[in-house]
């Protein structure tokens, strides 16, 4: 390998190291789910915070306290599955 594929190579490896997925889906009455993965050297107590600032911002906008009522998550493991965390959740008034 020369050193600019190398180069390119590390650069590309950065960049979708920094690449994370996160969306917030309806789960039931009043409940919700915000799930959470990302590439790269993380861990799942990472994407837990990551998905609670999510969790906190969704609530927030309507005024609302964010309350985990079950929590999920999972260590990056190596060449078999990325870092995630998965929060369910209801948003309660102050």
């Amino acid at each position: 390998m020369t050193k600019t594929n190398l180069l390119s190579f590390l650069i590309l490896s950065i960049i979708l190291s920094s690449c994370a997925s996160s969306s917030i889906t309806p789960a039931g009455r009043d409940i919700y789910m915000v799930s959470i993965s990302q590439k790269g050297f993380n861990t799942g107590g990472e994407m837990k915070a990551r998905a609670f600032i999510e969790a906190n911002k969704f609530c927030s906008k309507d005024g609302k306290i964010m309350e985990p009522t079950s929590v999920s998550m999972q260590d990056m493991k190596v060449f078999r599955s990325d870092a995630f965390a998965e929060v369910i959740f209801k948003c309660s008034s102050k």
